[in-house]
């Protein structure tokens, strides 16, 4: 059960990569989000918990601008929302009134014709810890040093890696808005572990480059979670950074 007050501490750092020429994630931490960044240098925020807490990643789909539209639209709502979010059912609801707003928008400009973003990340309230995802971006609950992944990849199942590098998909089976004629299903579940509780959500940027072991070592390596976070976008950023980058890395104190 999660304790009512208190402070999570959020180390982000959002970022283009290496080849894309422009940021399409977005990131919300409480009632801040940034969008449409390139940063180098992560930052560091502690968030009150005075009220329900979002924190949580995006990865803009359908191209420069629309991408980056959908994934702002996201986490602008959960920003707004997140005080009043009590359990999973809210989290449920709010994504799925999020997939239809974007839709709606990219029903009336053409130019935005299957725009869609996906999401992760994390509810935090006086009920509990609640973990989120539509799509393949994902929230891990970090253990010591291990990473255990919470949210479910909506992708299709990959063959085993022959070189032992990470296998990758660019196919998602949903997201919030796009062009899926099905209709959306969040994932929503609770983190069963008690408090005091450590996440990092990421966008594919960073799980498609980095192996989860390799993670796992720059994390227990790293002198803070600042050290951490920004050693993680090196690491994808050596490895291609052929994506855009977002990690937040939150401990709840």
């Amino acid at each position: 059960m999660g304790v009512a007050g208190g402070e999570v501490t959020v180390t982000a750092l959002t970022h283009r990569g290496a080849v894309r020429p422009a940021n399409e994630d977005a990131v919300v931490m409480g009632a801040l989000t940034v969008a449409s960044a390139n940063m180098t240098v992560p930052v560091r925020c502690t968030v009150s918990l005075a009220e329900p807490v979002i924190l949580a990643v995006a990865d803009g789909l359908g191209g420069h601008a629309a991408g980056e539209i959908a994934s702002e639209h996201a986490v602008h709502r959960m920003a707004e929302m997140s005080p009043r979010l009590v359990g999973p059912d809210d989290v449920d609801v709010l994504l799925k009134n999020i997939d239809e707003e974007i839709k709606e928008h990219a029903t009336q400009h053409a130019e935005f014709s299957g725009m869609g973003t996906t999401v992760a990340g994390i509810l935090l309230n006086a009920d509990g810890n609640f973990w989120f995802n539509v799509g393949d971006s994902r929230t891990y609950r970090l253990e010591g040093n291990r990473l255990r992944q919470l949210s479910q990849d909506d992708s299709p199942p990959l063959p085993p890696s022959e070189d032992g590098k990470p296998v990758t998909t660019n196919f998602i089976t949903q997201s919030l808005g796009g062009s899926g004629a099905t209709a959306m299903s969040p994932h929503v579940g609770r983190d069963p572990e008690p408090d005091p509780g450590a996440w990092l959500m990421c966008s594919d940027g960073l799980s498609d480059l980095v192996s989860l072991e390799d993670m796992e070592r720059i994390i227990a390596e790293a002198a803070d979670d600042e050290a951490a976070v920004y050693a993680l976008w090196r690491a994808a950023m050596d490895a291609t950074g052929r994506d855009n980058i977002s990690i937040l890395l939150a401990r709840r104190n």
